[in-house]
C-alpha cells in the first residue's frame, strides 16, 4: 500500500496541490519550475536568511541551507537543468495517473526512486506475479507510440528532481545528436556536450533506436551507456523498439519506383542498437514492455479502429 508524501496530502492551493512547485509549459522548449506564489514570505523556518543552525553530534552549532526554502529551489534547478519537453508539463508520476495498464511501471518507478541510491538491486515480483526477479536500477522500457512511455519517464523526473533531489538529464536520442552536431560546428567537443549527461544521478534516453543507426550514432550511444556503467550510474530508456518482431514498431521504407508498394522493416532492439549495446543495457537495466491503446488517440477523441476510416 503507498502512502502519500507530505507534498501529496497537502491541497491548499489550485496551483501547485500544496508543493509550492508550478511548472510553466509555454515559454520556450522545455518545462520550467518556480516557486509558487503562494510559498509564505518570508520563509516561516529562516525569515529569509537562507540557512538555519541545527547542533552537531557534540552540541556545537552549525548553519545549514534552509530546508524548507533553499531546499525547494534547489530541487527546482534539478528539474530546469533535466530539460524536459513542454509537452510534458502534467507528467508527475502521481496516483491519479495510474491505470491498468502502466500500474506496474508505476510500481517499478517509484521503487526505483525509493531505493535509490540505497541499493543497486532489489527483489520485486515479476509482471505476471510469478516468483521474482532482480530488479537493476536503470530501465528499458518498451511499446508502441502512444502507450505512454514519454509520460512515465517525465513524471519519474519530476519525482526525482522535484521531491527527492535526484539530478536527472532528459534527451531524446535524436536531440542528443542534433545537439553534438551543433557542438561540432561551433568547436565544441563530444565530451562538452555529453559531459552533464554522465554526471547526473539518471540519464533518461527517450525513443532510443530512432535515426539512421550509422555507426557515429551508435558510438555515442556506447560512449554513454559505458561510461555510465563504469561509474555505477543507472540510465533510464524507452524505445518503440521492443524484443519481438511482432510487437515492435513497423517503420516503412519508401522506394524511389512509386510503382513498387511500400516496404517495412521491424527491427527488434537488439537488432536496431547492436549486440554490444544491447548486452550492456541487459546488464544494467531491467526491461518492461508497456501496452495498452494509443493516449494519444484517446486524447484527441480518436480510437485505432476510427483513424484512417472514410
Amino acid at each position: 500500500m503507498e502512502t502519500k508524501t507530505k507534498d501529496e496530502k497537502t491541497n491548499s492551493c489550485r496551483y501547485c496541490q500544496g508543493t509550492y512547485v508550478v511548472t510553466d509549459p509555454i515559454t520556450g522548449d522545455y518545462i520550467r519550475a518556480e516557486l509558487c506564489q503562494c510559498f509564505p514570505s518570508p520563509c516561516p523556518v529562516c525569515r529569509d536568511t537562507r540557512f538555519q543552525l541545527e547542533q552537531d553530534s557534540m552540541g556545537r552549532e552549525m548553519a545549514i541551507a534552509c530546508p524548507e526554502c533553499e531546499t525547494r529551489k534547489r530541487h527546482i534547478k534539478l528539474f530546469n537543468r533535466a530539460r524536459i519537453p513542454k509537452n510534458y508539463a502534467q507528467s508527475q508520476l502521481l496516483r491519479s495517473e495510474r491505470d491498468k495498464n502502466n500500474s506496474h511501471i508505476f510500481h517499478l518507478l517509484t521503487t526505483i526512486i525509493r531505493t535509490y541510491p540505497k541499493s543497486k538491486n532489489i527483489s520485486l515480483p515479476n509482471s505476471a506475479g510469478k516468483g521474482s526477479v532482480s530488479v537493476p536500477r536503470g530501465l528499458v522500457l518498451m511499446g508502441a507510440p502512444g502507450t505512454g512511455k514519454t509520460h512515465l519517464m517525465a513524471g519519474f523526473v519530476y519525482q526525482c528532481t522535484i521531491i527527492h533531489g535526484i539530478s536527472c538529464m532528459f534527451r531524446p536520442f535524436d536531440k542528443l545528436l542534433s545537439e553534438l552536431k551543433e557542438g561540432y560546428s561551433t568547436g565544441k567537443s563530444e565530451m562538452e556536450t555529453i559531459s552533464p549527461l554522465l554526471s547526473a544521478d539518471f540519464l533518461i534516453i527517450d525513443d532510443l533506436g530512432k535515426g539512421r543507426n550509422t555507426e557515429w550514432e551508435l558510438n555515442i550511444l556506447d560512449t554513454l551507456i559505458t561510461e555510465r556503467y563504469n561509474s555505477n550510474k543507472p540510465i533510464m530508456v524507452t524505445s518503440n523498439h521492443t524484443e519481438s518482431e511482432k510487437t515492435t514498431i513497423k517503420e516503412r521504407l519508401r522506394t524511389k519506383d512509386k510503382s513498387e508498394e511500400d516496404k517495412f522493416i521491424t527491427d527488434t532492439l537488439y537488432k536496431r542498437v547492436g549486440e554490444r549495446i544491447y548486452s550492456r543495457l541487459r546488464e544494467m537495466c531491467y526491461f518492461e514492455t508497456l501496452e495498452g491503446p494509443d493516449r494519444r488517440e484517446i486524447k484527441s477523441g480518436l480510437s485505432r479502429t476510427t483513424v484512417g476510416a472514410n
